[in-house]
């Protein structure tokens, strides 16, 4: 076939354009090879020394390759206060390159620049620079992608031989890069459309103490994904406790998943914002491993050195925070398990206020171990540098448990707690208080509470609300954990043995804090306990405690903390006492049923040296029978515990005493007591008084241990005690000393029996 003459002339164009293809793409590959190093050496002003093992051009898809290239600081340059680094790229690739724009103007324009193997190493500045400086390398720069694949990044400190952070398998892409006169005085200096990173494993140093890692972390313009987040000890506990460190604390940190949805970042007029919609946190286990009470350096010293640093030294605004399914071990100290987190409308303003809408604690477990530590008195005197504000705090389905020192028994348990506070602060003032926070509006409840003591009673509480200043206990029940025998044979010395209950508890407008010497104290309004009924025994074959049983006045004078009462109240209640002893062949027993007290002015004489004078009345039904009222008073700042007591009862058959006179004394009563009156003085050694009785039919009937009456001896009592008063009988009772092992009680007992006493015979 006879090719034509048009086509060879066009056969011939393209062979000839192709050779001139080839030889200038041979030609410019040596230019750039003998060349470029020569342009870069005059052109490259930055600290840096560029070298590589070879480069290739391709004029067909204008693109550049550089292999094996390294950089480190040139000789004899110090850059120690700016950044410093070096290290090896396997491969850099380029295509879409402007040579002439680049070589003639300093323009770098590409389609893509990629980075494979890069190894570099950056040390830690001793101090940024904050010169200006104007590279004579490039003026501006307009790249579509950079992708960087494989990296391995590390940083070390000033010295080269501490390993600070370190990324493996670093891939980052990023869009759009340009970089002109306008972005060189941003404190990001260049712009982008958008952004990909992902590294699979991180380490970095964060302290003296503890070093962070992770596993896969995914980074993008709208989410960051972090798997496997750790904060673990950097020393050794037997180098925390002995050497200079800059905290007291040593942590342990495990976050499995962290996830920020929809974020967004930036510089406002230079100053860094970030804005998160949702943070969310699969779990977390946070564990304090070490604490010392102080740090080995002098506190007062790093004090003064140290630089208060905002708490989030940036904008920050996030939705919402959710930490799931998450544990904080302190010690063993409190224990808090299976919580979940949610944080809503965090705001930070920095150096200014951190305000947060509602923060909550969903269903979580605390579990407390008492520890014996030695706390010092309250000097702190550091700063917060920050205004920490928060709406609303809410506890939601919490459980308590107290356990005892050795861990192994519950000593307090608390279901179904709520606690709710409004207008939580933080700042300079609060952090230094024993309640660093002040609040508004609480309002706490409980379902049921059961604490067991480490004596012979556990106390149980159907539930519990606190609001503002007002609480309220309902089903109240002190329970003894052993028998009346067993609490009896247990004894080395006498002690009443109880059995308590009551339909509720009502602490009305009461306060409690630290006053100016850091002391607690603890102020109520009123307190009113309704429904009691309250079971008290004792087996007096046990012998007396040889120590004083003081009276009411020196027990309140001598607490040892500011405690007040101005109203205490028992309504609608029922006191039942009952005496044994070996002798006896039942418990005597006295009751006291509708039983209603007052008492006003009850307080602790700490740190005091006047008071108001207690009040104390009674009215009952005595024995179910009589109408009993009595008054009692008392000076609780009165050293010689001056009292007085006064009663009457009124309408009392005589025979409703012999629960108590039969399995007790062997005697049992007849008659009618239409009016007994009392009225003794008296103090901690003696009292006397006045006693008057009206009574009519009185007769006696005594009895042997057999039951059976004992008829002469009842003939002889009868024929000495009075049957009859003929009106009110009135006497002036003989002076009573008091047993000083004995309560106040058996006191005016004394005082009553020898009051009838003198008014029978």
């Amino acid at each position: 076939m006879k090719i034509s003459k048009p086509l060879k002339i066009i056969g011939i164009v393209v062979c000839s354009l192709l050779i001139l293809a080839l030889v200038g793409n041979l030609t410019i590959n040596a230019l750039i090879k003998n060349q470029l190093p020569k342009i870069i050496d005059e052109r490259n002003d930055t600290a840096y020394q560029l070298t590589y093992d070879d480069i290739n051009f391709s004029v067909f898809s204008n693109s550049l390759s550089i292999e094996n290239a390294e950089i480190k600081p040139k000789a004899n340059v110090n850059i120690k206060k700016d950044i410093d680094f070096f290290g090896k790229v396997e491969k850099i690739s380029v295509t879409g390159v402007n040579f002439f724009e680049l070589i003639k103007n300093k323009n770098l324009k590409a389609f893509t620049i990629s980075i494979i193997g890069p190894d570099l190493t950056v040390l830690q500045t001793e101090k940024r620079d904050t010169i200006p400086t104007q590279s004579k390398l490039t003026t501006i720069i307009d790249i579509d992608k950079i992708s960087v694949q494989k990296a391995h990044l590390r940083m070390m400190n000033v010295t080269n031989d501490t390993l600070l952070h370190e990324l493996f398998n670093f891939n980052a892409t990023i869009d759009g890069i340009h970089m002109g006169e306008y972005t060189t005085t941003k404190d990001i200096p260049f712009t982008y459309t958008d952004y990909r990173f992902k590294i699979d494993s991180v380490y970095s140093v964060v302290n003296d103490l503890q070093f962070a890692k992770s596993n896969t972390i995914e980074i993008d313009k709208d989410h960051v994904v972090i798997n496997n987040f750790k904060l673990l000890p950097y020393v050794s506990a037997k180098d925390f406790r002995s050497n200079e460190t800059n905290s007291n604390t040593r942590l342990l940190v495990d976050v499995p998943k962290l996830e920020l949805k929809n974020t967004d970042w930036g510089y406002n007029n230079l100053d860094l914002y970030v804005k998160i919609n949702d943070i969310v946190i699969d779990s977390m286990n946070v564990q304090i491993l070490d604490q010392k009470e102080k740090t080995v350096l002098q506190q007062a010293k790093r004090d003064a050195e140290k630089i208060i640093q905002p708490l989030i030294p940036f904008q920050l605004d996030v939705n919402e925070l959710a930490i799931k399914k998450s544990t904080f071990n302190s010690l063993g100290i409190l224990d808090l398990r299976n919580v979940n987190i949610k944080v809503k409308g965090i705001s930070n303003k920095v150096s200014q206020q951190l305000a947060i809408k509602e923060f909550q604690l969903n269903n979580p477990q605390f579990v407390q171990i008492p520890k014996k530590r030695n706390t010092p008195k309250n000097n702190r005197t550091g700063k917060l540098n920050d205004v920490i504000i928060i709406d609303k705090v809410l506890v939601n389905d919490a459980h308590y448990l107290l356990k005892d020192a050795s861990g192994k028994k519950n000593q307090l348990t608390v279901d179904k707690f709520n606690l709710q506070l409004n207008n939580v602060r933080v700042d300079d003032a609060t952090v230094l208080q024993n309640v660093p926070f002040t609040y508004t509006d609480p309002l706490l409840t409980s379902g049921k509470i059961s604490y067991d003591s480490k004596g012979d009673y556990k106390i149980e509480v159907a539930n519990l609300t606190v609001k503002e200043s007002n609480a309220s206990v309902k089903q109240f029940k002190m329970i003894p954990k052993l028998s009346r025998s067993q609490h009896a044979a247990k004894l080395k010395y006498a002690q009443d043995y109880y059995n308590l209950s009551a339909n509720s508890l009502l602490l009305n407008n009461f306060k409690w804090g630290f006053d100016t010497d850091n002391e607690f104290f603890i102020k109520f309004q009123e307190v009113v306990l309704n429904g009691m009924d309250a079971q008290i025994y004792r087996d007096i074959s046990v012998p007396l405690n040889p120590k004083k049983n003081h009276l009411y006045s020196y027990r309140l004078r001598n607490l040892d903390f500011p405690f007040e009462v101005n109203t205490f109240k028992i309504k609608n209640s029922k006191l039942t006492y009952q005496e044994d002893s070996k002798t006896s062949t039942n418990p005597g027993k006295l009751t006291f049923t509708n039983f209603n007290l007052t008492a006003a002015n009850l307080y602790s004489g700490y740190k005091r040296r006047t008071g108001p004078k207690t009040q104390i009345t009674v009215n009952t039904k005595f024995m179910n029978q009589g109408d009993l009222i009595a008054s009692w008073q008392f000076d609780i700042m009165d050293r010689t515990e001056q009292f007085n007591i006064n009663g009457n009862l009124k309408n009392f058959p005589a025979p409703a005493m012999n629960p108590f006179l039969k399995p007790y004394l062997n005697v049992q009563a007849e008659g009618k007591i239409d009016h007994m009156a009392f009225n003794f003085s008296g103090n901690d050694t003696k009292a006397n008084g006045d006693y008057a009785m009206n009574f009519n039919s009185l007769k006696m009937t005594l009895f042997n241990k057999e039951n059976k009456e004992r008829k002469l001896l009842t003939a002889a009592a009868n024929m000495v005690v009075r049957s009859d008063t003929d009106g009110l009988k009135k006497t002036e009772v003989n002076e009573i000393e008091r047993h000083q092992q004995k309560s106040f009680f058996n006191f005016l007992w004394l005082c009553i029996m020898q009051g009838l006493k003198q008014t029978v015979i």
